[in-house]
């Protein structure tokens, strides 16, 4: 097998980098301020070496970087999870260079009051002479703005470096699975693949939660109905689609322990429309098996469906971490089979959109039922 590009081996290999997973996360930034400390330890017993003993300088730089390193980490963090997810990813550059200015003001302020107020103490505890201040005061500024923000950039080429690299894994991924299901796809055929991962789910919860089990098995029957009789057919109705739809989504409700949110809204009128089956619930699945992966403070789901004089339009999205892509966390075959499927099916008279940003993973689908080929 080709090996991929160096960037997918690496991400492979290192989660400690890459994995948004909340241990990895703590190992990774714990590790980073680690080295921040001993680097800037080792810098000042270096500028320090041969005037001052070797146990008062270890001691009194550690002690030194150890407590100024919080202000470190807060105008670092402010940086790379406010300022660039609030402003740079939204394209609201000039806001983001004024507040970073603005914070860059701040930070010197605190810095210049830890050097006045706290370090004279701390060097005095390891027999230290006092730190000598310039009384000129502009090039104290400046030399400070140099260096807090030297950290923030630093702060921020990391995120937006690691950013980059999950994007182009995004893009590798999706041509990946192209190739993976051009040969094996037959004449618009679709497996219902998500019945299967109900399946399993039902018989987890079947041990762990099995109260719960009886209410679940109505809707797995009828969804069992639907797929046996009606998988084959060249159309189906629309409202019977989505009452399958809105049983699928009880049937993962129920079956999440995680605070899922799901809203659902369905707008028009559905009568004698017909569209072809396992369009819309492959892909309502895809979401559900992404945000299941995902580690996110709140998982939702957004659904909406108008449909207009023959004229289909579903809106799904669901919340996904800033910092990395729903495509990392599972394969995105129901879109590529979707696709594929309406190419066959719905020949220019569909739109599949696929939009990824940096909270909400979005899919549009738009279907002109009245030029389905049969």
């Amino acid at each position: 097998m080709k090996p991929g590009p160096p960037y997918l081996q690496i991400m492979a290999v290192n989660p400690l980098v890459f994995s948004n997973n909340r241990r990895y996360r703590i190992a990774r930034h714990s590790l980073f301020w680690l080295l921040w400390i001993i680097y800037y330890t080792v810098f000042n017993m270096v500028y320090w070496q041969g005037h001052h003993p070797f146990g008062a300088t270890l001691g009194a730089s550690l002690v030194e970087v150890t407590l100024s390193t919080p202000l470190d980490m807060a105008f670092c963090y402010s940086i790379i999870y406010y300022l660039l997810p609030r402003f740079l990813y939204k394209g609201h550059y000039i806001q983001m260079a004024l507040l970073w200015m603005l914070f860059s003001l701040v930070f010197i302020v605190a810095f210049r009051w830890y050097n006045h107020q706290i370090v004279p103490y701390i060097r005095e505890m390891f027999d230290m002479p006092p730190p000598v201040f310039s009384k000129n005061v502009a090039w104290v500024f400046l030399d400070l703005f140099y260096q807090i923000n030297m950290e923030g950039g630093l702060a921020a080429a990391i995120k937006l470096g690691k950013m980059w690299a999950i994007k182009q894994q995004e893009l590798d991924l999706l041509k990946n699975e192209k190739q993976h299901i051009e040969p094996t796809l037959q004449a618009g055929a679709l497996q219902p693949v998500f019945l299967i991962n109900t399946l399993d789910k039902v018989e987890q919860l079947s041990v762990t939660r099995p109260s719960s089990i009886p209410g679940m098995m109505k809707k797995l029957k009828n969804l069992l109905l639907y797929v046996i009789y009606d998988n084959n057919q060249a159309s189906v109705s629309l409202e019977k689609e989505l009452s399958l739809l809105e049983e699928y989504i009880g049937l993962e409700k129920a079956g999440n322990s995680d605070g899922l949110r799901v809203m659902v809204k369905i707008m028009g009128n559905l009568s004698g429309e017909r569209i072809a089956p396992f369009i819309i619930l492959p892909l309502v699945e895809n979401g559900f098996r992404q945000l299941a992966t995902l580690d996110v403070p709140e998982k939702c789901m957004e659904l909406e469906v108008r449909v207009d004089d023959g004229h289909f339009h579903m809106k799904l999205g669901w919340s996904k971490p800033i910092d990395s892509s729903t495509l990392m966390n599972g394969n995105t075959l129901s879109l590529q089979h979707t696709g594929r499927r309406l190419n066959l099916l719905y020949p220019e008279s569909h739109e599949l959109k696929v939009t990824i940003t940096t909270e909400r993973f979005i899919v549009n689908l738009k279907i002109n039922l009245n030029r389905a080929i049969t």
